[in-house]
């Protein structure tokens, strides 16, 4: 299933680096962010806070597109998704969230972290061993480690 899921993001990379189709109506209008990025890394924080899994599948669907997006362009891109609140939580929750786990653990295995609020867990009486096994906990909390990686250059991105 990983291997599958790894095959489709690549063929998705060669369709997208193939070109961008600009129709008469677009023309002056694009604003070409590629050569930017040729000469700077791309770091993102996605925030996960909602309980609803359909804002999951969208957080997940916007870092896949970035991969997408950045692979052909050999874009050094750096994706940190954070949940914090009860329903971020439950995202990274075994429990939980069994539907998306094969698109985790593909973003996870192209280089993507993914990180749990510790602040959180204490007060929801969350273990660990509940979470899937590659999360990362942020200590002393999630809004610690958003400060943290802004001031790295990390922009913070909120899709739910």
């Amino acid at each position: 299933m990983k291997i599958k899921i790894l095959f489709i993001f690549a063929i998705l990379g060669i369709l997208v680096s193939t070109g961008f189709p600009v129709n008469s109506h677009a023309k002056g209008r694009i604003i070409n962010v590629y050569k930017y990025f040729s000469h700077h890394p791309l770091k993102e924080i996605y925030v996960v806070t909602s309980s609803n899994p359909k804002e999951w599948a969208l957080t997940l669907s916007d870092v896949s597109n970035a991969i997408i997006l950045s692979n052909p362009h050999f874009i050094n891109l750096k994706i940190d998704v954070v949940a914090y609140a009860p329903g971020g939580m439950r995202f990274l929750m075994k429990k939980y969230d069994k539907k998306n786990y094969p698109t985790i653990q593909s973003l996870h295995a192209y280089g993507v972290k993914f990180i749990a609020c510790y602040n959180t867990m204490k007060t929801l009486h969350i273990k660990p061993k509940q979470l899937f096994n590659f999360v990362k906990i942020a200590y002393p909390g999630a809004v610690f480690y958003i400060a943290m990686k802004e001031r790295e250059g990390f922009s913070y991105i909120k899709t739910n």
